[in-house]
């Protein structure tokens, strides 16, 4: 099964400058634009011989999303680390809903994943689930 990492953002620049580093190093990705296009990426790749082993996530698509989706993240594929980009800058109100989506989720494993932590922290994405 080949391994697609989701970069969710609204940044069409940051989520392509992130898919960038990570395809040089020779990962998978592919971005979406909302929560709702996670959901259905989950969903959906495992139906085309792909796993998803980790969702990044920009906190603004989380601005808006409905308690119906936020639910559906919180329950869907809990094997599967979520991280964010940016938790230092971000409203309390948006990483208090992350948190919750991660409250039973896998977390992230730097030592599993050495060369995709160094990438990750390069580009600025935090390291912890909550």
């Amino acid at each position: 099964m080949e391994e697609i990492i989701i970069i969710a953002g609204k940044s069409k620049s940051d989520v392509c400058g992130l898919r960038r580093c990570l395809r040089e190093k020779d990962y998978k990705s592919i971005s979406c634009k909302s929560a709702e296009q996670i959901v259905e990426e989950i969903e959906i790749l495992p139906t085309c011989n792909a796993i998803v082993p980790l969702v990044i996530i920009d906190p603004e698509i989380l601005n808006d999303t409905s308690n119906d989706v936020i639910t559906k993240l919180i329950n869907l594929a809990l094997d599967v680390p979520f991280l964010l980009t940016n938790k230092r800058d971000t409203q309390a109100d948006l990483v208090e809903i992350f948190d919750n989506i991660c409250e039973y989720r896998t977390a992230f494993k730097e030592e599993l994943n050495p060369e995709l932590t160094e990438v990750l922290r390069e580009n600025g994405i935090e390291i912890a689930c909550i």
